[in-house]
């Protein structure tokens, strides 16, 4: 009775067994299914012949559009265009939450949403506000998108034409700042006066995005506390999305900006096993080089090679800990350096809100008694930097 008992579980094992291993192989052959590729038709006006279309997408909500990794070519050929971008497996870098890509002509960027399979086209005359220039595809953020582009061109003409009699009796730049200033403002009410009813999704994003930077330039206290309280209305905790974390970085109070002289506060980032680190592990032992990077840009990877050569004679007296600005997935493809490189998993912003960064790479000195010693600009600021040693 015992015996028949044991054989029988030793079977019942053995078929949950096969089971099992049927299920994985099903499931990796699933995997290895081709998907159809997304295919870009373009027909534009007002751009010469010669000129480079770039198709650009990134890896998930948390990473922006790169350029230097993730980027297709073509070149404008009797006014049109033809990109496809080929799927070979569903993997990580190609899931089906990819559904945003970036279309750039002359540094005229319009937005795409489509499902892998589709074939898009996209017509009209580039410009710098992408209003008249469009996509069609499967995917409903595309009208979404429309939505948002019908209304901005609706609301700048009405905005040109309020102010057209001032901009044309402006006879000095002070003026025409003070225009431009006025302009921006009636933009950003009357955009959040619409998004205030649309949904929070990836076209919501990159709207907030726009609003938030324009308020930033202008510098008003009134107009970011409701962009504040438009996210914090419309916009889920869970919601991961690297245009949502740059907008909370422009919209970081100027009184809350670290400055030459202030004390270091403490932060915690990651490396890429996800352990936590602090910046006060380095406090009173060693200069802290924050350097706030990402890897679209050409001049961050340029000079790692310096870098490398500068911690190899240095380290015992000075930590260098690169703070990636990008979305963790890009981060952590990327090459591997001999210093800290570390992510906030908030794209930078946690860090970098705390500074007014104007571009990349961007340089905090920290002395060894937690005091910002300095704040630069560009690889040849740091090479003036490293020489001093």
């Amino acid at each position: 009775m015992k015996l028949n008992i044991i054989s029988l579980l030793l079977l019942l094992i053995a078929t949950c067994s096969w089971a099992q291993d049927k299920n994985t192989s099903a499931s990796a052959e699933m995997q290895r299914i081709p998907i159809d590729p997304i295919i870009i038709d373009g027909e534009v006006t007002g751009v010469p012949d010669g000129t480079r279309v770039m198709f650009a997408f990134r890896i998930k909500k948390s990473d922006i559009y790169s350029t230097a990794h993730y980027t297709l070519i073509d070149t404008i050929r009797n006014g049109k265009f033809h990109i496809e971008k080929k799927f070979i497996y569903l993997d990580e870098k190609d899931s089906k939450d990819n559904v945003d890509y970036m279309l750039d002509i002359n540094g005229c960027d319009l937005y795409i949403y489509a499902y892998q399979g589709a074939n898009v086209k996209v017509t009209g005359r580039p410009d710098m506000q992408s209003l008249h220039w469009r996509a069609e595809s499967n995917h409903p953020l595309q009208k979404e998108l429309d939505e948002y582009t019908d209304y901005k061109r609706k609301l700048l003409t009405g905005i040109n034409e309020k102010t057209q009699e001032k901009e044309e009796s402006g006879n000095d730049d002070e003026m025409l700042v003070k225009l431009q200033n006025e302009k921006d403002s009636i933009y950003i009410v009357s955009m959040l006066d619409f998004m205030k009813n649309k949904e929070c999704n990836s076209v919501f994003a990159h709207e907030l995005w726009g609003i938030s930077f324009r308020s930033h330039r202008l510098g008003s206290e009134m107009l970011s506390n409701r962009i504040r309280n438009l996210i914090k209305e419309k916009v889920p905790n869970e919601f991961n999305d690297q245009f949502i974390s740059r907008s909370k970085q422009e919209l970081v109070p100027s009184s809350e900006h670290l400055h030459v002289g202030d004390k270091m506060i403490d932060f915690t980032l990651y490396d890429r096993n996800d352990k936590e680190h602090r910046l006060s592990e380095f406090a009173g032992k060693k200069i802290v080089v924050l350097q706030f990077s990402t890897v679209s840009c050409g001049p961050c990877q340029a000079i790692k090679p310096t870098i490398e050569e500068f911690y190899a004679k240095h380290k015992n007296e000075v930590e260098v800990i690169t703070i990636s600005c990008d979305g963790t997935e890009t981060w952590k493809k990327e090459k591997r350096v001999s210093w800290p490189d570390w992510n906030d998993h908030a794209s930078g912003s946690t860090v970098g809100s705390k500074f007014e960064i104007p571009g990349w790479p961007f340089y905090v000195i920290i002395r060894p008694d937690g005091i910002i010693g300095s704040t630069f600009l560009g690889t040849e600021e740091m090479r003036k930097y490293i020489a001093t040693f």
